[in-house]
Order: structure tokens, then sequence, then C-alpha cells
């Protein structure tokens, strides 16, 4: 059984020979990344007209503060361009993706090849191609967080239109990247909720977000590829709304999701774990200890590893702990499914 195969399986709810680890047993690449976010160290715009600051102490950049596009949702159609997928050439397009440096875009180095020269089709890894900004997440990087969350209570009908022309374009996207891109999964992001609530009441999720989000995992689905979504903070009312439109896995479950044990019991069959880490508290503290972090790589290695349809995905805004918690995953998480026996 290959490394990709191995991780897989973790995709198809079963348990795997090792735990899957995002540092080691995944290609990830994203398609076309400066349509969706500016790629540089400093100022800049998307594709969508949206403009961008690169912020160092989190090695990202955010939507620069007070430039809308639009302030009141009503306005969206008139101010909002919807980039022309049918004008890339994709075949050119895949090509670069398939061989760029993503952790180096990701960093703010802007668009490279790889120094090996390789592209992810070459290593023995599952394929994940990563599309940011959700529905939600485009809405407020066009109008600010405060404006989207007011226009979601006040306008609903006009939300109700903006999030189906989204999800239009969104499954158009999809279908290029089946099309164009051999990968395995799909990881879609648009995140729901803050530390300890959701930004908006699960109801009001399942009225304009649900209906269609379900239509963008069937178009993934359509295009052969396992779809995967990324939502920070809490989001546990809304776990079994994802199980029940389709979603195969769900990152990163950050740990202010407090019965994430019970969950992967009650739902391991039915949707891959990924993540599951503390980034407040110990992943994205600056100058965290080598002991803080091989303690809290075990504790959710033994609580939420167990049976598999588990995989490691420790997304955060620091790097601090990637070696100790590479320690720790060699000597403890790549034999916890033998030791289990």
């Amino acid at each position: 059984m290959t490394n990709r195969e191995n991780c897989l399986l973790a995709y198809q709810h079963k348990q795997p020979a090792y735990i899957p680890c995002f540092y080691t047993d995944m290609s990830l690449i994203q398609a076309r990344p400066q349509m969706e976010r500016y790629t540089g160290l400093t100022v800049g715009k998307d594709e969508w007209g949206v403009e961008w600051t690169y912020e160092n102490n989190i090695h990202a950049c955010i939507p620069t503060p007070n430039k809308y596009l639009f302030t009141e949702i009503k306005d969206w159609k008139e101010n909002l361009h919807f980039p022309d997928l049918d004008a890339i050439d994709w075949e050119k397009q895949a090509d670069i993706d398939v061989h760029s440096d993503f952790m180096g875009f990701v960093m703010g180095y802007g668009l490279n090849l790889r120094k090996d020269g390789k592209s992810v089709y070459e290593e023995d890894k599952a394929r994940i191609c990563m599309v940011l900004n959700g529905m939600f997440e485009r809405m407020h990087a066009c109008m600010g967080v405060e404006n989207a969350l007011i226009a979601l209570l006040e306008d609903p009908d006009s939300c109700k239109e903006y999030f189906h022309a989204m999800a239009d374009w969104k499954c158009a996207y999809f279908k290029k990247i089946g099309q164009y891109y051999d990968m395995d999964i799909l990881n879609a992001h648009d995140d729901y909720g803050s530390n300890d609530r959701m930004f908006m009441d699960p109801d009001l999720w399942r009225e304009l977000i649900k209906p269609e989000l379900a239509r963008m995992v069937q178009a993934c689905h359509e295009a052969g590829m396992l779809y995967q979504h990324h939502s920070c903070g809490y989001i546990e009312p809304i776990l079994p709304d994802l199980i029940d439109i389709g979603v195969d896995a769900i990152d990163t479950l950050q740990a202010c999701n407090k019965n994430l044990p019970e969950l992967k019991k009650k739902y391991g069959d039915k949707i891959t774990f990924c993540g599951g880490f503390d980034n407040m508290h110990v992943l994205d503290v600056p100058g965290v200890s080598a002991e803080a972090v091989k303690k809290e790589y075990r504790r959710v290695i033994d609580s939420l590893a167990p049976g598999g349809s588990y995989v490691i995905y420790p997304i955060g805004g620091c790097f601090e702990f990637v070696g100790p918690f590479l320690e720790e995953h060699f000597s403890y998480g790549m034999h916890f499914y033998e030791n289990q026996k």
C-alpha cells in the first residue's frame, strides 16, 4: 500500500496503517491562487477586486480594513466582479499550479516554482486542492464582517440571491478543477464560528447557507473529488448538517469544540475528522515549549485517532510548533495503530 492510498483510507472513514499527517502525507495546491487572494508581502488586489494587506505577525494577508466594494448587501450585483472562468487557459494554469511552491505563496513570497522542479503528481501523497474564501468569507471580504453579519439579519433576501450566485460560480470553478487537475480532495474554506459560538444562529445558517453549500458539495463529487470543508472556530451545532449534505471531511475542529471525542464516536463512520488541536493556548502561542506541543499532540491523537477516519491537520498562523510536533508524530503517532492491536 502506498502512502497516498494509506491517507485516502482515512478519508474513506477507515483505519489506515498509520495516521496520515498534513505535513508528511499530503500535497497541497491552489487552483489559480491569485484569483482568490493577493499572494505578495505588501498590498494588492485579487481578481474579484478586493484589496488585501499582508500581516507579518500571522504570515498571511487580510482584506484591507475599511476598503470595501460595498457596504449594503443589496448592492452586490453592481459592485462584485465574478472572475471569468472561461477566459483562463486552464491547461496552462494547472501545469503552473501543480509545480508551484505552495508554502511559498502561503507565506507571501509570490508565485514561484518548487525548487525541486517536481509536480505534486510525482509525490506519493494525497493530492488536495485548497479553495479559499467561501461564500460567507467572500461576503465579508467585500463588505466587512460587521456589515455582513448585519446583512444576514436585516436583508436575508438579498443574502439568498448573493449566496445562490456565489454557489453557481463555485460549482463551475469546481468543475474546472475536476477537469484540469488530478486531485483526490477539494478543501474548501468558509469560517462560520468564533472561539465560543457561531457567527450566526445555526438556524439562520441552515436557511441561507446550507442549501447552497449542498450544491457545491454535489458539484465537487460530480467532478470526481472528495469534499473537505475547512471552518475555524466553534461549529459543533452544524456538524450533523454537514454530514447530511455529504461533506466527506471537516477541519480544523479546533479545541473550542469541546465534545469532539463524543462526536467522533458518533459520526466517525460518516465524516473524517481533521485536526482537533488547541491553537489559542498551544500551537499559536509564541515561544510555546516543545513539551506543551507534544502533550497537545498526544491529547488529540488519543481522543480522536482510535478507529481511523482521522487525519492530523494542525492548521495555524504560527510555525514554531512544527518541529516538536513532527518529533512526536514520528515517535508516537506513526506507531499508534500498531500499538492499539
